[in-house]
């Protein structure tokens, strides 16, 4: 079974990680495109780290998170106050309303393969028809069977830990690194590819823009990258 980090953890984690730059990104796209007042849904939030960061740039924004893990939820309401946290399933929400802003970031891949899809349904059913979605990932090379799957998953997990021991990452955030790598491997965790996660996107928005994060030096292939989704189709 996999191993969840502890919230703080987790925190300290987004300080080391090449993943550090996608969520930099998503911040600022935020930041300088949601409307006054919106409203904005963070989708699978974890301990609220990005919520935090949002609220201190844009107070005017009613600011959401739900996770289904209740560890994050409660560390969330504690550590941000002024932000509303829900324990619940993005494969069974029902919020009542729609928002002006959905964002995902990091976290399609803990859904199952067969289910990303129903992930992305869901999403798009959360935002306004004039709303935007953020939904950032990442992915492993493209594969075309499990052994491709497994030496995919191998090979981002790797540099995925070289790129955090090398940006000076205390034990307990090379720990979790580490275990990455092992449940992307041994399919604890679902990180597709980006040639199979895009006609997704597309199936259910009319525009989808796309941006690679990470690694700098290379324009596909494995890394973190970034879709900015407008124009639901539900």
């Amino acid at each position: 079974m996999k191993r969840l980090p502890e919230s703080e953890i987790y925190e300290r984690g987004l300080s080391y990680w090449p993943y550090r730059t996608s969520l930099q990104a998503v911040l600022e796209k935020v930041v300088n495109s949601t409307p006054a007042k919106a409203s904005l849904l963070d989708v699978m939030c974890g301990p609220g780290y990005l919520l935090g960061q949002i609220a201190k740039k844009r107070s005017d924004l009613t600011l959401h998170g739900i996770d289904i893990d209740k560890r994050y939820v409660q560390y969330g309401r504690k550590k941000y106050p002024d932000i509303t946290f829900e324990k619940g399933d993005v494969l069974k929400l029902q919020p009542g309303c729609r928002f002006d802003v959905v964002v995902c970031t990091g976290s399609l891949h803990h859904l199952p393969y067969n289910r990303q899809e129903d992930g992305v349904v869901a999403i798009a059913s959360m935002v306004k028809p004039d709303g935007f979605v953020i939904i950032s990932d990442c992915y492993v090379d493209d594969y075309n069977d499990e052994t491709e799957r497994k030496v995919a998953a191998a090979k981002l997990g790797y540099e995925y830990l070289k790129e955090t021991i090398e940006n000076g990452a205390p034990d307990p955030v090379v720990e979790w690194t580490a275990d990455i790598l092992w449940n992307d491997v041994l399919m604890h965790e679902f990180k597709t590819s980006v040639a199979k996660r895009l006609p997704m996107l597309q199936k259910h928005f009319a525009a989808v823009m796309t941006s690679k994060k990470w690694p700098a030096e290379r324009s596909d292939g494995y890394g973190d990258y970034i879709h900015t989704c407008a124009g639901t189709k539900h």
